[in-house]
């Protein structure tokens, strides 16, 4: 079984996989945040944004960190090199445990989507499941994520790539494990905060880039029925960057395939990554 070095409490210790499930968002008890990055070559995409909301989730959180953001970065960078990754998906762990304040950190090779799925994207169906996050924590990506994590088996279970979720008053609000977008007549839309979306890095960095594409952009209320009218819908994280969304409940999106609007804002993102990890 393979082993691997990991970053908890201040120190790099040996570890195993079974091991790892312990220090899994949905099994942590108690209050705390956690981010989701990709290195590319050895180097942390936006990790001072990543850092940023981090620190303000645990400041609405009331958590006091014994660590320094410049400390966090010196041991991201020193679990890569540890275990001899360059690229890689990083998990940063802060929680409030019943001897205080923890960290963690576990990196993983990460194996990005195959060109093929970029062009016939993601299904996915839209969840039972009710997302109830507060709409004023949109900083917060809490360690409480079970919910997330259930919806999106069930999406597995069902053959499909993601699940949708609703706030209680039926309002889109993301994935789980990702921000919406669509666009319809060339406008770009996606909810907005206040229906209880994270306000994912990912998400920050789509609306800087379209924008600077002179696309318009509105953050709104979105009912679920509106992405079946839209002429093309992607998909955010910053492991996967922008990936289409054809379908949805079986319904196709569009064209089915990747449309024209996603397709050069891809292009632009990962131009901003190249330009980011020279």
């Amino acid at each position: 079984m393979k082993e691997r070095s990991i970053f908890l409490d201040g120190e790099l210790i040996p570890t195993e996989e079974p091991m790892l499930d312990g220090l899994s968002p949905w099994v942590l008890s108690g209050r705390g945040v956690f981010e989701t990055m990709r290195s590319y070559e050895g180097k942390i995409f936006l990790v001072d944004e990543h850092l940023n909301r981090l620190f303000a989730g645990l400041k609405i959180l009331k958590i006091k960190i014994p660590y320094l953001s410049a400390e966090i970065k010196k041991y991201l960078h020193l679990s890569l090199k540890s275990n001899k990754l360059k690229n890689a998906r990083l998990r940063l762990t802060v929680w409030q445990g019943k001897t205080g304040i923890r960290l963690s950190i576990i990196v993983w090779p990460y194996i990005p989507e195959k060109k093929k799925k970029y062009r016939q994207g993601f299904k996915a169906i839209i969840s039972h499941l009710r997302q109830d996050r507060a709409a004023q924590k949109p900083a917060i990506k809490s360690i409480d994520y079970l919910l997330f994590l259930q919806a999106y088996r069930i999406a597995k279970v069902k053959g499909k790539d993601e699940a949708l979720l609703l706030n209680n008053r039926g309002y889109l609000v993301e994935g789980s494990r990702s921000n919406v977008f669509f666009v319809k007549d060339n406008v770009l839309f996606t909810p907005s905060l206040a229906s209880g979306c994270l306000d994912g890095i990912t998400r920050q960095t789509v609306l800087g880039i379209a924008k600077s594409l002179r696309i318009k952009c509105q953050e709104v209320l979105v009912q679920p029925q509106e992405l079946f009218k839209a002429d093309e819908a992607f998909l955010t994280n910053s492991l996967m960057e922008l990936m289409p969304l054809t379908y949805v409940q079986n319904k196709k999106i569009g064209r089915g395939t990747i449309g024209p609007v996603t397709a050069k804002l891809l292009r632009a993102y990962r131009s901003l990554v190249r330009k980011a990890v020279r």
